[in-house]
């Protein structure tokens, strides 16, 4: 999938890349394009901080696409 040409905003649901799991963007680095994300339904407190560049936006995907991502992320878990 095509990366989005967006700056990233708190509160958006994100993804990376290719990586299972949907982030939450905690903190917004515009010197650096790096984003702050928090992992949304993880018990522990998973932080990771990268480049906006490699984020997918939950927002944008088509429903065929988010009914994947629902299925692939209930399988792995």
């Amino acid at each position: 999938m095509a990366n989005i040409l967006r700056t990233p905003q708190v509160g958006d649901k994100v993804g990376i890349g290719d990586e299972p799991g949907t982030w939450v963007v905690s903190g917004v680095s515009h010197s650096e394009k790096k984003v702050n994300l928090g992992k949304i339904g993880s018990q522990q407190e998973a932080t990771r901080r990268v480049s906006w560049d490699s984020l997918t936006y939950r927002d944008e995907l088509d429903e065929s696409q988010n009914a994947l991502r629902v299925v692939r992320e209930a399988t792995e878990e």
